[in-house]
């Protein structure tokens, strides 16, 4: 049992509303990949089950979607109805977020790059290519000066 633990486990289900499901589904069980004491099973199961944890949920995805949705517009709106599946499977495969505009725009646009289902989409490629190219003029800064968001 660790702070850390506790930390990273009510992290890990704020990020991830599969997760809360899974404990409101089978309770502290579900927190078994986390080293806890019972007290901490105890809360954060009351925590998933609250139900102001969907707006931790929802804050999450919001903040991780705004950047994506700003560095790569046009990508998204070409995705269509795809966006929706592939924005949960990159949330649940890329969890090394710092929440930094430029960088999960990238890395959203590098998961786009390498998913399977689009590597053949020869417009899309391209249209991701030219998104992240002019992110990188929009988010760079010159010596000395400060660091704007120019989106």
């Amino acid at each position: 049992m660790s702070l850390a633990d506790f930390q990273r486990a009510l992290a890990d289900h704020i990020a991830s509303p599969t997760r809360c499901a899974a404990v409101r589904a089978r309770g502290a069980e579900a927190l078994a990949d986390y080293e806890l004491s019972q007290r901490e099973l105890r809360r954060l199961v009351a925590m998933v089950e609250h139900r102001g944890m969907s707006t931790n949920c929802t804050l999450y995805r919001a903040n991780r979607l705004t950047p994506l949705a700003r560095t790569l517009p046009a990508t998204c709106v070409r995705l269509g109805e795809r966006f929706g599946p592939l924005l949960d499977e990159f949330f649940a495969a890329v969890v090394d977020c710092d929440l930094q505009w430029k960088g999960e725009g990238v890395r959203f646009a590098r998961f786009l790059s390498e998913h399977p289902s689009l590597s053949d989409d020869v417009e899309l490629q391209s249209l991701i290519a030219e998104e992240v190219a002019a992110a990188a003029v929009r988010y760079t800064t010159l010596p000395g000066q400060p660091a704007i968001n120019r989106s």
